[in-house]
């Protein structure tokens, strides 16, 4: 029976209400249309196996049922999270289509396998103990459950993005609990919403496509050429397009160009040596008069780009009780030798708000941030020097630069270091 059918059998006069208890109460039909967009652009891409899409429009439709039947949101949130190993399998059946599958053993004795389904894999695994290769060089023991597919998937770089990871995490905690204990309980429709919607991203994510706009797995966001000006005497700023400048304006204002994220809340606090947007930016020219800004952009004709928004690398310096800032590979590989005294950490985060928590937690005295829940990788810590050696292994195509040192005043200023209190 379709969903459609199933409603007709309702009372006719049934109003429902809205999900998130504002605006009173919705009629039948416009409590279907509300809930059927809110998914309606979660689309598994062309290449998901049948099997699982199938598995994933079932959902969609029992979360169409939640407006008849409050606890299908419920059952959409729990199946969704179930969903997550079934994904994993498909994928990791596909991505050795037709090839060994190169496991070992133990003392590293070759166990290839090679089949088209996930069943024999499955059966080969669970009756030996065998590892398999990871792309830096180590084995890994394998037993095909959700924990070891999550890893493999991380390894072969299917899945991206450090704050996606620690959802990921999350993920194999919850569904353990579902499948052990599973105490009853009622989620929301915005629950089953969101766990929808996590789900799409992740199976495509797995399949080779990002969202955009995506909150697990965005794909890259466009960057334009923006404008920030200032007036000194004042302290009024402006915040646009560089395109809209008008070369008449206020020739004692001060203009900055920048290629940015356009929505990036943060770019009104930019400063060109450290990252203090939320996504990249980067300086182009300025700060000079408007009209000199204009015969730049006319001249010069910067262009709009794109941006991968995860999985970044920064680096942070700790100067005796000072923790500067992060700053980007570039900066930093062009740092002048009178400031790369102290100890650098680079670590890998999806922006650097995430790197600074992490290490400023790590500096605390009296906190043991040692194993902490930060959503970054660690990569290397020490001199400038060795710091440099592991960044040229992970970006050997790096190309030092060091822009001009501009940063848009605030109406409270902006510190580039923060002190560490003495323990």
């Amino acid at each position: 029976m379709s969903v459609f059918a199933e409603l007709a059998q309702a009372d006719e006069r049934a109003l429902l209400f809205s999900p998130y208890g504002l605006g009173g109460m919705l009629d039948r039909d416009d409590a279907l249309a509300f809930q059927r967009a809110l998914i309606a652009d979660a689309v598994l891409t062309d290449t998901v196996p049948p099997g699982l899409r199938n598995s994933f429009e079932r959902l969609r439709q029992k979360h169409a049922l939640g407006v008849i039947d409050y606890e299908q949101f419920t059952e959409v949130a729990d199946a969704a999270i179930g969903l997550y190993e079934p994904a994993l399998r498909a994928r990791f059946a596909e991505f050795y289509h037709g090839q060994p599958i190169p496991f070992t053993d133990e003392e590293g004795t070759a166990q290839p396998l090679i089949s088209d389904t996930y069943d024999d894999i499955f059966d080969w695994v669970r009756k030996r103990t065998l590892l398999l290769p990871q792309r830096d060089g180590r084995r890994v023991r394998f037993n095909g459950m959700l924990t070891d597919l999550m890893r493999w998937a991380r390894d072969q770089r299917l899945l991206r993005g450090q704050r996606a990871r620690r959802h990921e995490d999350l993920i194999i905690d919850i569904r353990n609990v579902l499948s052990h204990t599973r105490p009853y309980h009622i989620r929301t429709p915005v629950e089953a919403t969101v766990e929808f919607r996590d789900l799409a991203e992740f199976i495509n994510q797995l399949w080779g496509v990002a969202t955009p706009g995506g909150n697990r797995y965005p794909a890259p966001a466009s960057r334009e050429i923006m404008a920030i000006g200032w007036s000194p005497t004042t302290g009024a700023r402006s915040i646009g397009w560089a395109e809209s400048l008008n070369p008449e304006e206020d020739p004692s204002w001060h203009w900055v160009l920048l290629r940015a994220v356009p929505d990036d809340r943060d770019v009104e606090r930019f400063d060109s040596r450290y990252a203090t947007t939320r996504w990249p930016a980067d300086y182009l020219w300025g700060p000079g008069p408007v009209a000199d800004a204009v015969a730049w952009l006319n001249s010069d004709g910067p262009v709009a780009d794109e941006v991968d928004m995860v999985d970044r690398l920064y680096l942070l310096r700790q100067d005796s009780n000072l923790l500067y800032l992060p700053q980007t590979p570039e900066v930093f590989a062009a740092t002048p030798p009178q400031q790369r005294r102290g100890r650098w950490r680079l670590l890998r985060a999806d922006n650097p708000n995430d790197a600074f928590v992490c290490v400023r937690g790590l500096l605390q005295p009296g906190e043991n941030h040692s194993n902490c829940g930060c959503p970054v990788q660690r990569l290397a810590s020490g001199s400038w020097s060795h710091v440099r050696k592991k960044l040229r292994l992970l970006r050997p195509a790096l190309v030092p630069h060091l822009p001009a040192d501009v940063r848009v005043p605030t109406p409270v200023p902006w510190r580039r270091a923060v002190e560490i209190p003495s323990s």
